[in-house]
């Protein structure tokens, strides 16, 4: 059993998948998207400008922001930057 396993696991790495992120919520649950407007909200740029720095829309920003929101256990930016410069992680 162990054989087959390890031979799907490596069809799949062949194949480009991903492994799927063991954390469902907090700072490790975040995707490398996620962290990065994260990390751009929390110095104080506004949606408009990190969408034009990382060449996305604004929705996607957007988007991504609820996510971290979500996974962080947070309201909005406010607690964002002591979360993100190693305060208590909420949902830890």
């Amino acid at each position: 059993m162990r054989l087959l396993a390890d031979r799907a696991r490596h069809e799949l790495h062949a194949a480009g998948a991903r492994p799927r992120r063991t954390a469902l919520s907090g700072l490790a649950a975040l995707t490398p998207a996620e962290h990065e407007v994260a990390m751009l909200a929390a110095s104080g740029c506004g949606n408009k400008e990190i969408a034009q720095r990382l060449f996305v829309t604004r929705r996607t920003v957007e988007t991504h922001l609820t996510h971290v929101f979500d996974k962080l256990g947070i309201a909005g930016r406010t607690r964002l930057a002591d979360l993100l410069d190693g305060g208590t992680d909420q949902s830890a």
